[in-house]
C-alpha cells in the first residue's frame, strides 16, 4: 500500500504544465491603454512589462493560488486573486486609477527626522533581517523616503507602528543575488509581535562572478525552508539528509527537562520519519498535512548558534498547526498561511532570506560547513555588542559640599543584547588635566542610579562626569559618556536662560496635574503625569524624573539632550577597527589574579573558591594553564573582606593567590563645556542639596491598612521575583516534583560563565553550598507558605556569585521553621583575604522625610531616576517646604516603544 500511495503522489505531483495568464491594462474611466505597465505574478519572477496596446502575457510553472499585479507610475496599484486550478489559459484585465495623493521623492525626503530613522531601523530589523543574522549587511532598500510610520491605538488593544508606502520599495539582495520591487499592503510592529504583508517581484541581478555563489546560497536556503520540508512530505520520503523531525512532547510533571538533547531523545522528543506523517490530496489539487502536536525539526547540515540544546551544534525549528492540519498545493507551499506557526530557525524568515515560489534548486545541493553562507563582516558582529551610557543629574550646575544625584540608562547597538552586557558602570569626576574621583554603580536592567559628595574643597571651574563600562573600553572613545559639571563659587549664581521647549519627540505630551494640602511640617503635594501619545492615548514610558524650586534653581541648558544622545545608535565602528577585547563584560564586582602552586607538579589550571566574608557570598572560576583566573558578579557596596584560593578535593586550600589591580582611564582629552553668565549673590549661597540633612524612616508602613510588612513581604530587599506560588497553590501540589514544573528551570543565561546549583533562601537565611534536594526532602509544600524564584540575569544578579545558578526563596509556616544548621560558618584557614572595594555607597535621595521633621527649602525638592508609568500614569507623594511657589518639573526617558521624551513643565503653586 505504501508503494502505491508514493507513485500516486509522485504522478500527482510529476503532473506539471505550462499556464498562461493574457489581458491588458487600461485607464480607468477613459478606457486607453497604459503600454509599458508592470505585471507579474506576485513571489514570483514571472513578471513582463504591457506593449502598445496595454497588452501582456506571462506564461509558466504557476502556484494555484496566485496574485496578479498591476503597476503604473502615478496610478494605484491593482491586485486581483486568481485561481490556477486545471486552467491552461486565464484572462485577468486590470483598469488603474490615477493616484491623486503621491509625494514626490523631495517632498518625501524633506518629512524625514530622527523619529523616522529609528522607526526605519526598526521596520528594517523586522522587514529585511534580525540583528544577528550574517545576510543583513547584504540586503538594503535603496528608496527609503517612500515609506512613512504612524502609530496606531485600537479599542482594547495594544498600541502599534504602522508603516505604509507611497512607491513600491525597491530592495537589493546582495544576498541570493536578486533585485525586489515589494508592494507594501500592511506592516505593524508591537511590543507583542510583528506582520507584513504585499505583492512582491523578483528579478535576478546580472552579475555573472557571483552567480554561482548565489546559486548556491539559493539552494542551501530552499534546503532549509518549509516549503522542502512539505515536499519530503508529500513524496513519502522516508529521510532526507537536512531534516531530522521530533514531536516535541509537552513538559511532564514528573520529570524536569535538561538541555542535553541525548538525555531527551525518547523522552520529550520523539524521532519521526517524515513518510510517517499522515497527508491526504483535498481532491482539488491542494493537499492536507496532518500534524500530530508541536514537531521539532533539526536542521542537521545548517550551523547556527543554538542556546536550546549544549550538544547541539546547528539550527532548529519548531512547527505547529493550531488546528491539527495545514493546506499546501503540489509545490510545498502553503495556501493559508496561518495555519502555522513557524518558529525558530524557521521562523527568522524575512525577505534577506525568501525566495520566489517559482524557484527550483539547481542540484541535490548539500551544505557541509558555513563556507556557503555569506561570510559576516566581524566589525558589524563586534557594532551589536556596543553599549553607551546616559543619563542626567538632579540639576544642571553645584556647590562645593553639594551631593550630585545621576539617573538615566544604557544605550545598546542591540537591544536584544541588553540583559547580557555589563551590569557595572564607572564614572569619574574630571577635568582637563586629572580624575578628582571615581565611583562605581550598578546597572539594573540598563538603568543608572548613583549619587556623589561634591568635595568641599573642589575649587570653582568647569568639571565633566565620564561614565563607562569595562566592557566599552575595548571600543572607540566615543563610547564614552561625558557630562559637562559646573561646580560654582558660593558667592554667585547662573542667570536664567529662557526656556524654549522644542516639541518635536514623537508627538508625547505630558500632562500634569497636583493637589496640595497642608501638614505642621510641609505641604504635601499629589503629582500625577498623564503621558499621552499623538492621539491623546496612554503610553507607558521609563524616565528620570526631577523637581527642583523655581526660584533656587536657575535654568541653564544641560546640553544633554537624549536625542542627540540617539544620534550614538547610526554611528558605525570605523572599518580598520581591531581589538584583542582584553576587557571583559562585568555581571558585578570582579576580581582578577594569578594562582600560584605550592608544588611544581600541581597544574596551574585549578578551580578557584571565592568566598565574601561569612558565606554571604560564594563561587567558583577557573584559572587557565598560566594560573590566570577572573571572577565577576559579586554584589556588594563600599569594601568587603574577600577570601581566595584553590581549594583541593578533600576542601583544603592549597598554594597561594596574588591579585592583578584593574588598570583605570586616565583624564579626557577634550570635555564638554556649558556657557552661561553668573551674577554675584549678596552673601554665599545658603540652600544646597546634601544627603545627610534628612533622617530617613527605617520602617515600611504599608500606607491602606497601617500594618507594618515583614522583611518576608519584601523579600529580604531582594526585589520582585520571576515567578512565585503562594500558600494556596501549594496546599495543591502533590510532591515538589509538580511545584518545579509549574514554577520554572534554571539555565545558564550569563554569557560565559559557569553556574552552579540554585542557591536557596529558607525564612531569610542563605545557604551556599546546600544541595536543594537537601533542603527539599526536610519539608512537603503544604509546610511552605510561599516559593519565590529569581532565574533571570536581571532579577538574580543582586545575589551576586551564589545566585549565577538561580535563586529558591522560601518562606515556611509557622511550626516548621527547621531546616539545615543555621550556625554554619565559613573557615578561612588557609585562604588569602583581600579587602575589595565594591560599589559606591550613596544615599538614596530622601524623598521621604519623617512626618514630625520641618523640611527646610531645599534646591531640589524630588528625584526619581528609576520612574515609570502604569497604564500611562505616574503618581508620587512630593514633599514640598513651605515658601515655595514655583516648581520646575523635569522629565527625560523613553516610551516602552522607543520614542523619546524630553519635557520641562512649569507648576505654580
Amino acid at each position: 500500500m505504501r508503494i502505491c500511495l508514493s507513485v500516486f503522489f509522485f504522478l500527482v505531483l510529476g503532473k506539471l504544465f505550462s499556464q498562461t495568464i493574457i489581458g491588458t491594462v487600461k485607464e480607468k474611466g477613459s478606457g486607453l491603454p497604459l503600454p509599458f505597465a508592470n505585471v507579474f505574478i506576485s513571489n514570483t519572477t514571472l513578471g513582463k512589462a504591457t506593449d502598445r496596446e496595454g497588452r501582456f502575457r506571462i506564461s509558466g510553472d504557476l502556484p494555484q493560488e496566485i496574485e496578479v499585479v498591476a503597476s503604473f507610475v502615478g496610478y494605484i496599484t491593482e491586485v486581483k486573486k486568481i485561481s490556477t486550478r486545471g486552467k491552461s489559459e486565464i484572462q485577468v484585465d486590470f483598469e488603474l486609477a490615477i493616484n491623486e495623493s503621491n509625494l514626490t521623492e523631495v517632498q518625501l525626503k524633506a518629512k524625514r527626522d530622527k523619529n523616522w530613522e529609528r522607526e526605519f531601523r526598526r521596520f528594517e530589523e523586522v522587514f529585511l533581517a534580525l540583528p544577528d543574522d550574517p545576510f543583513k549587511p547584504k540586503i538594503e532598500i535603496t528608496n527609503p523616503w517612500v515609506v512613512d510610520f504612524e502609530r496606531v491605538k485600537v479599542q482594547g488593544a495594544p498600541n502599534y507602528v504602522k508603516a505604509s508606502a507611497q512607491e513600491p520599495l525597491k530592495i537589493i539582495n546582495q544576498a541570493l543575488g536578486y533585485e525586489v520591487d515589494y508592494y507594501l499592503q500592511d506592516f505593524r510592529v508591537s511590543r507583542g509581535g510583528s506582520r507584513f504583508y504585499g505583492q512582491v517581484f523578483y528579478e535576478s541581478i546580472g552579475n555573472d562572478s557571483l552567480a554561482q555563489t548565489w546559486e548556491e546560497v539559493r539552494d542551501e536556503n530552499y534546503y532549509q525552508s518549509i516549503r522542502f520540508l512539505n515536499q519530503a512530505i508529500l513524496l513519502n520520503s522516508p529521510d532526507t539528509a537536512h531534516f531530522r523531525v521530533y514531536h516535541a512532547l509537552p513538559e511532564r510533571l514528573d520529570r524536569i527537562r535538561t538541555n542535553d538533547l541525548t538525555q531527551e531523545i525518547g523522552e520529550t522528543v520523539i524521532p519521526m520519519s517524515t513518510d510517517s506523517i499522515l497527508r491526504r490530496p483535498n481532491g482539488d489539487g491542494t493537499f492536507r498535512i496532518f500534524l500530530p502536536g508541536r514537531m521539532e525539526v533539526h536542521h542537521v547540515d545548517k550551523a547556527w548558534k543554538n542556546d536550546y540544546y549544549t550538544n547541539v551544534y546547528y539550527a532548529i525549528s519548531w512547527i505547529f498547526a493550531p488546528e491539527g492540519f495545514y493546506d499546501v498545493d503540489r509545490k510545498g507551499i502553503l495556501i493559508n498561511p496561518t495555519q502555522l506557526v513557524l518558529s525558530g530557525y524557521m521562523g527568522r524568515q524575512r525577505m534577506a532570506r525568501i525566495l520566489p515560489l517559482d524557484f527550483e534548486p539547481k542540484s541535490s545541493y548539500m551544505v557541509t560547513a558555513m563556507e556557503a553562507e555569506i561570510e559576516q563582516n566581524p566589525i558589524e558582529k563586534w557594532d551589536r555588542l556596543r553599549e553607551k551610557a546616559w543619563f542626567t543629574t538632579n540639576k544642571p550646575y553645584f556647590y562645593p559640599g553639594e551631593t550630585a544625584w545621576i539617573g538615566g540608562h544604557m544605550l545598546f547597538q542591540e537591544p536584544a543584547w541588553s540583559d547580557t552586557l555589563s551590569r557595572v558602570l564607572y564614572v569619574d569626576l574630571l577635568d582637563q588635566d586629572s580624575v578628582y574621583q571615581s565611583f562605581t554603580f550598578p546597572l539594573v536592567e540598563g538603568r543608572i542610579s548613583g549619587g556623589f559628595e561634591i568635595p568641599g574643597s573642589l575649587p570653582a571651574g568647569d568639571y565633566a562626569l565620564r561614565a563607562y563600562t569595562n566592557w566599552s573600553r575595548n571600543f572607540p572613545s566615543s563610547d564614552q559618556f561625558l557630562l559637562a559639571l559646573p561646580v560654582l563659587d558660593p558667592r554667585l549664581k547662573p542667570i536664567s536662560e529662557s526656556l524654549e521647549e522644542e516639541d518635536i519627540i514623537g508627538g508625547v505630551t505630558v500632562q500634569p496635574f497636583f493637589s496640595i494640602s497642608d501638614s505642621l511640617s510641609f505641604r504635601v503635594m499629589g503629582l500625577d503625569l498623564k503621558f499621552l501619545d499623538e492621539f491623546q492615548n496612554p503610553i507607558d514610558a521609563k524616565f528620570v524624573l526631577s523637581l527642583t524650586d523655581w526660584e533656587e534653581v536657575a535654568f541653564i541648558d544641560q546640553n544633554n539632550d537624549l536625542e542627540k544622545a540617539l544620534d550614538w545608535l547610526d554611528s558605525d565602528l570605523p572599518a580598520a577597527f581591531s581589538n584583542d577585547f582584553s576587557f571583559p563584560i562585568e555581571y558585578g564586582i570582579s576580581v582578577r589574579g594569578n594562582f600560584i602552586p605550592d608544588n611544581r607538579r600541581r597544574p596551574l589550571a585549578q578551580p578557584i573558591t571565592i568566598v565574601r566574608g561569612d558565606l554571604e557570598d560564594y563561587g567558583q572560576v577557573q584559572s587557565d594553564s598560566m594560573g590566570r583566573f577572573w571572577a565577576t558578579g559579586l554584589y556588594f557596596r563600599d569594601t568587603a573582606q574577600i577570601a581566595i584560593s584553590a581549594v583541593s578535593e578533600r576542601l583544603r586550600p592549597f598554594g597561594s593567590i596574588e591579585l592583578t589591580s584593574f588598570s583605570k582611564l586616565g583624564p579626557a582629552t577634550s570635555l564638554p563645556k556649558l556657557n552661561f553668565e553668573t551674577e554675584a549673590l549678596s552673601q554665599e549661597i545658603q540652600l544646597l542639596d546634601t544627603s545627610g540633612d534628612y533622617i530617613l524612616l527605617e520602617e515600611f508602613v504599608k500606607e491602606e491598612v497601617k500594618e507594618r510588612e515583614t522583611m518576608a513581604d519584601r523579600n529580604y530587599g531582594y526585589g520582585i521575583p520571576n515567578r512565585e506560588m503562594g500558600e494556596e497553590e501549594l496546599s495543591k501540589m502533590a510532591d515538589w516534583k509538580q511545584v518545579f514544573g509549574q514554577l520554572a528551570l534554571f539555565g545558564n543565561y550569563t554569557f560565559g560563565e559557569k553556574t552552579g546549583p540554585p542557591l536557596i533562601i529558607l525564612n531569610g537565611q542563605k545557604l551556599p553550598g546546600i544541595d536543594p534536594e537537601e533542603i527539599f526532602l526536610t519539608l512537603v509544600p503544604a509546610e511552605v507558605e510561599s516559593i519565590k524564584v529569581y532565574n533571570d540575569n536581571i532579577s538574580k544578579s543582586v545575589f551576586g556569585m551564589l545566585g549565577y545558578g538561580g535563586v529558591y526563596m522560601i518562606e515556611t509556616k509557622k511550626g516548621f521553621r527547621s531546616g539545615p544548621d543555621s550556625d554554619r560558618k565559613f573557615n578561612s584557614e588557609g585562604f588569602t583575604i583581600f579587602e575589595i572595594p565594591g560599589f559606591t555607597d550613596f544615599t538614596e535621595f530622601p524623598n521621604q522625610p519623617p512626618a514630625e521633621q520641618f523640611l527646610k527649602r531645599k534646591p531640589t525638592l524630588y528625584w526619581e531616576p528609576f520612574a515609570q508609568t502604569e497604564e500611562g500614569s505616574f503618581q508620587a507623594q512630593v514633599k514640598v517646604p513651605y515658601g515655595v511657589k514655583q516648581i520646575r518639573v523635569k522629565v527625560e526617558g523613553r516610551t516602552t516603544d522607543g520614542e523619546v521624551i524630553s519635557k520641562i513643565l512649569e507648576l505654580r503653586l
